[in-house]
């Protein structure tokens, strides 16, 4: 018996010893080695940091100014890639380039130095004959620093500090400078190096139906950025790539995503996973490839309906989603009280609309790993069947619009980025507010376009400035929206007005507004707004019947209208030619009104326009005509046998001859 112990003993032994193959591994790192690399220098002097990403560069440059010649070390700024990732780098020169500008002065003599920290060593580079004179105006600083070969690991950072022992200038002005720029797309100072950068790991694929899920786990410094502002990155399975847009996952502090790839066939087969990444346009291409042993089955249904992550999925993938914006507003009065009515369509795509659809799936998930705007949603009417079946149910929506009424400030401030509260006003004097979701013809939770509508009601003082819509979109170094397309009505009744509506902020925002006797409209439409742009839309919501359409109109008509009936009064004597030329004044006036003036500026360009009709009546001249028909009635008159034309009579002498005004024929008065 103890022999046998003995022989079951060491069989154990030497199964344990054989080698396991990688098609049942867990996950293959593939990718990558040590490779070239441009870091852009960004963030301020005292605590800059390093990136590949041109994304990452801002509009404006951070500076570092130099006013007077100095004689001992100062440091002009240094930055940090911490950590960095590990792994082993070769030896190679590293180049270091700052934009600097020379002003005031005819250039600057430099004695500088850049000093490269990697883990425990160090690495310095001069400034020598070649590259110490800075000539004026704009230029780059360019120092290369000898590194030899080493290792990083996982806690190691790489710090870059730049120090300038002397600096001198050659014929100064009195504010004579030295600026050294960078961080802006016009100002991209950087480093070039050789450095381990990213891996990629290959988890094991999983299958449901002819699906096959294909999971690849991008680590690196910065995160979801890699992956997202990468030149190239893609997946290739038995050769083929992988087009469909991936699902994005967190992995501990690094971004899963998961595509679907369709097998030809069920049975077991082995498949070759290669993935590839090129960090900058310019520099090699990094891959590496696995093989895994796959068991799909043909059940006759095809797929699974797509990959469902147990974990919540991400809302960007680094770049953003683009977020369709379309807000109309109607301005009333309903039971003697000035209304404001909104009716706000968000159209969202990509990350964020497939965040939104698996986050009504996962109503009442007491995952303690889920965000917080997702944590705040309760069960409701929502039971265990209709949770996690890959597919929104009615009842689940339903929750959702519910419970959006008092959670909507946390679901869209802190969830979606969006500032609530710039978008529909303050939502403790909102008399009423609701949430509906349309799901576009899709009710899976897939990458699919969702639409989410708000409406509400508010009172609004009368006669008070009012802001009626502001930016609303929370900038952030990730963003979650890509680009914002906004369309804005705004109407008014016949009698409401929203006087001097104005837009202020980004110049790219046009506003138009027209006012007539139904009713003002305001509209605006401007494509591919950015997180960081800002605006403010204001304007004065009244009732005043100097102010709404209809009444103003009415004024205005009857303004021109009466100031032109007195003109002919005035000129039913004259000659009127001037007068119907200036009547052309009229549409001017019309126009003004059209394009909302404010009512002062058309009641002045009215009033004007009407004094110019009564000062050309004033001075326009009588009639030809009329001035003898005038002289006539002053002495006795005779008319003319030939032509009957009434000729006064102006003395008493008798006889009398005269010729006649109208055809010149003599005329004999004897009596």
């Amino acid at each position: 018996m103890g022999y046998k112990r003995t022989l079951f003993l060491c069989l154990i032994v030497m199964l344990s010893a054989f080698p396991i193959n990688s098609a049942i591994a867990d996950s293959q790192t593939v990718c990558c080695d040590s490779g070239p690399v441009e870091l852009f220098l960004l963030g301020d002097a005292n605590s800059g940091t390093l990136s590949p990403f041109t994304a990452a560069l801002s509009e404006e440059s951070t500076e570092f100014e130099i006013n007077d010649a100095i004689a001992q070390q100062r440091e002009i700024g240094n930055w940090r890639l911490d950590p960095a990732w590990g792994g082993d780098f070769p030896s190679s020169t590293w180049d270091f380039e700052i934009n600097y500008e020379v002003k005031n002065s005819g250039g600057a003599q430099i004695n500088a130095t850049v000093n490269v920290e990697i883990g425990s060593e160090s690495h310095t580079g001069s400034t020598d004959a070649s590259n110490s004179f800075l000539a004026p105006g704009s230029g780059k600083l360019s120092i290369s620093i000898p590194v030899d070969s080493g290792s990083l690991s996982s806690s190691s950072k790489i710090k870059i500090t730049l120090q300038a022992q002397t600096v001198v200038f050659s014929v100064p002005a009195g504010d004579a400078g030295l600026i050294f720029k960078w961080g802006s797309s016009s100002d991209d100072s950087s480093l070039s190096a050789n450095i381990p950068l990213v891996d990629l790991e290959i988890e094991e694929p999983t299958t449901e139906g002819l699906d096959v899920y294909i999971s690849t786990v991008v680590k690196s410094p910065w995160g979801t950025m890699t992956s997202a502002h990468a030149s190239q990155f893609g997946i290739r399975v038995n050769n083929a790539e992988l087009t469909s847009d991936p699902i994005e996952t967190m992995s501990g502090d690094y971004v899963r995503l998961t595509w679907t790839w369709r097998a030809p066939a069920g049975g077991t087969q082995n498949i070759t996973i290669e993935a590839s990444i090129q960090i900058q346009s310019g520099t090699p291409i990094m891959s590496g490839s696995t093989e895994f042993t796959i068991d799909p089955q043909d059940d006759g249904g095809g797929g699974g309906g797509g990959f469902y992550p147990e974990d919540e999925p991400l809302r960007t993938n680094g770049v953003g989603s683009l977020l369709g914006t379309k807000i109309n507003m109607e301005l009333d009065v309903v039971d003697d009280k000035l209304v404001l009515e909104r009716e706000i369509i968000l159209s969202i795509d990509g990350e964020m609309a497939y965040w939104m659809r698996w986050g009504m799936d996962n109503i009442g998930n007491d995952d303690p790993t889920l965000s917080q705007p997702l944590q705040i949603f309760k069960s409701g009417t929502v039971n265990e069947e209709n949770r996690r079946n890959r597919q929104i149910d009615e009842v689940e929506k339903n929750e959702f619009q519910s419970q959006m009424v008092n959670l909507c400030v946390t679901y869209m401030n802190d969830g979606m980025g969006i500032k609530l509260n710039e978008l529909i006003g303050e939502l403790s004097e909102l008399e009423r507010i609701s949430f509906k979701i349309d799901l576009e013809g899709e009710e899976l939770v897939t990458p699919h376009p969702i639409t989410m509508k708000i409406t509400t009601l508010e009172l609004v003082e009368d006669g008070s400035s009012n802001t009626l819509l502001r930016d609303f979109i929370h900038a952030q170094p990730t963003p979650l929206w890509s680009s914002i397309n906004l369309h804005i009505e705004i109407t008014t009744s016949m009698t409401t007005s929203l006087t001097g509506a104005d837009i202020k902020g980004e110049d790219s925002i046009e506003m138009t507004h027209r006012r007539g006797l139904f009713g003002e409209v305001i509209n605006i439409d401007v494509k591919g707004l950015d997180q960081t742009d800002t605006f403010t839309l204001n304007a004065l919501p009244t009732t005043s019947l100097l102010n709404a359409p209809s009444s103003l109109t009415g004024l205005t008509l009857t303004l021109l209208i009466v100031g032109f009936w007195i003109s002919l009064r005035m000129t039913r004597d004259k000659r009127r030619s001037a007068l119907w030329i200036e009547l052309a004044l009229a549409p001017a006036v019309l126009v003004a009104l059209y394009l909302a003036y404010p009512p002062f500026t058309v009641g002045a360009i009215s009033g004007i326009t009407v004094c110019m009709w009564w000062m050309t009546a004033f001075a326009s001249p009588k009639r030809k005509g009329i001035i003898q028909q005038t002289q006539i009635t002053n002495f006795p008159s005779i008319e003319c046998p030939a032509c009957s034309m009434g000729n006064a009579v102006t003395t008493d002498e008798r006889p009398f001859r005269m010729p006649c005004s109208g055809c010149g024929r003599v005329l004999k008065i004897v009596e």
